[in-house]
């Protein structure tokens, strides 16, 4: 678990891959292959505030 705590650019790993998974489903949508539906707003935005409570615990662990 410690692997994904570890800082690279500024972020932790997991930081990047919530950002890159979110970056994934957005793509799917612009191709269609995913519909832009309530379930799809409602996992993105979910999606969002676990991507936000990581980059604030890494900005918290950059201040220790």
């Amino acid at each position: 678990m410690k692997i994904l705590s570890k800082m690279f650019a500024g972020q932790s790993l997991i930081s990047w891959g919530l950002q890159l998974i979110l970056i994934y489903i957005a793509w799917q949508v612009a191709d269609q292959h995913i519909e832009n539906n309530l379930w799809t707003i409602t996992g993105v935005a979910v999606l969002l505030l676990l991507i936000y409570a990581s980059l604030s615990r890494d900005g918290k662990q950059r201040t220790k």
